[in-house]
Formats: structure tokens, C-alpha cells, sequence
């Protein structure tokens, strides 16, 4: 019972050595339920003072959306400016990750919330093309989230309310806005891997394995 324990152990210790990105592109994206996210010291060294914050984060790897990870689990360090970055507040997000000198860091300030459709895919609400002005946007399809994400609207006189949840994105009825467009995850990879990803040097190369549906 004694080997069988150790051996198991050394079986674990081994799946966790050998976890690594695999992507011609050098980006894993990939659809992640928080575990874990903490901050932590950073400690560059040689007197260097690190502006931003560390992070500690652990997500499930729940789909992935471009590249290869062999765990069920992925961890990572995160740097932000501005202090706990936006995204650990989400419950689901599309995450963009890379890997250097045996760890893996957050693409600075890139992801997407998402969220269940009705037919189990995972999509955002809405139109991501703020920060994406050189990539030509296709148009939001027609999506039923699962369960339904909607906002309410009863502090706002109507013209705001469609100001803020424009019509027809967002339908409006009993003062609620209910999201009803948006963009899958295939998608919102293809807008980052045409301006920002490939500015950063990771443009996805011919072969590279990205989720189609």
C-alpha cells in the first residue's frame, strides 16, 4: 500500500513537470473558472522597482480555444498597473497566457468575460472591438445566453437606458435590458490574435490549432 501511495505521488509530480503550452502561435487561449488569485511579492532583483502588481491565479480549463495545455488546471503569474486586474472579478473568462522560461504569465490586460450559451458554447454580450479599432468587426450574432444576462433599467429614463444597452443588442421590456447579441469565442481569439497578439510578436502561424465552430 506504501509503493502504491509513493507511486502515485510520483506519477503526480510528473503530469505537473511536464504541463506546458503547446502553440505554434506561443499564446494558450483558452475559456477559465477562477480556482485561485492571489497577490503576491515579486522580487526582480538588482534593485529594480516593479510598478505593477503581482498575482498568483489557478483556473479550470473549462474550453480551449487556441493552443495546447495537457492539465485540467492551469496557474499563472498576473501583472496589472491599476492593481487587482478586471478579470478576477468574472466567474468565466476567455484568457490569453504564454510561457517563458518555465512559467507561464497573463497576456497584460488581455481577456474577455463569457458566458454559457443555449446551445454550450461560450460567448460574450455585446460588441469587444473598444480597444480593436484596426481589426474589421463582423456582425454580432444572435445568441441566447444560458442563463439569460440582463441589467436593469428601472433607475434610467428610456432614452439613457438605450443609450447604455443600445437596441438590438440589448431588448428592453419591464425595466430590463436583455442582452441578446454578442460574439463567440472563436471570434473574440480572432480579434486579439490580428492586432494586439500580433503586435506582441504571436502571430498564429499556418496549422496552428484554433477553435472553429
Amino acid at each position: 500500500m506504501r509503493i502504491l501511495f509513493i507511486t502515485l505521488i510520483l506519477v503526480s509530480l510528473n503530469v505537473s513537470a511536464t504541463a506546458g503550452i503547446k502553440s505554434e502561435s506561443g499564446i494558450f487561449a483558452f475559456v477559465g473558472e477562477q480556482v485561485d488569485f492571489y497577490q503576491f511579492e515579486s522580487n526582480v532583483g538588482d534593485g529594480v522597482i516593479r510598478m505593477d502588481g503581482a498575482f498568483k491565479a489557478k483556473y479550470k480549463v473549462l474550453e480551449k480555444v487556441h493552443g495546447e495545455f495537457n492539465a485540467d488546471v492551469i496557474s499563472f503569474e498576473v501583472y496589472d498597473h491599476y492593481g487587482t486586474p478586471a478579470f478576477a472579478k468574472y466567474k468565466y473568462v476567455l484568457l490569453f497566457v504564454t510561457e517563458h522560461d518555465g512559467k507561464i504569465y497573463h497576456e497584460k490586460y488581455q481577456y474577455f468575460d463569457v458566458y454559457k450559451t443555449q446551445s454550450g458554447e461560450w460567448a460574450y454580450c455585446g460588441a469587444p472591438f473598444e480597444y480593436e479599432e484596426a481589426v474589421n468587426p463582423k456582425p454580432l450574432e444572435n445568441i441566447e445566453f444560458s442563463p439569460v444576462i440582463e441589467y436593469s433599467t428601472v433607475m434610467y429614463n428610456e432614452a439613457y437606458a438605450k443609450e447604455v444597452f443600445p437596441e438590438p443588442t440589448f431588448e428592453h421590456a419591464n425595466g430590463k435590458a436583455t442582452c441578446r447579441q454578442g460574439v463567440y469565442v472563436d471570434e473574440l481569439f480572432r480579434i486579439k490574435q490580428e492586432e494586439i497578439l500580433k503586435n506582441r510578436g504571436h502571430s498564429a502561424k499556418p496549422g496552428s490549432k484554433t477553435l472553429s465552430r
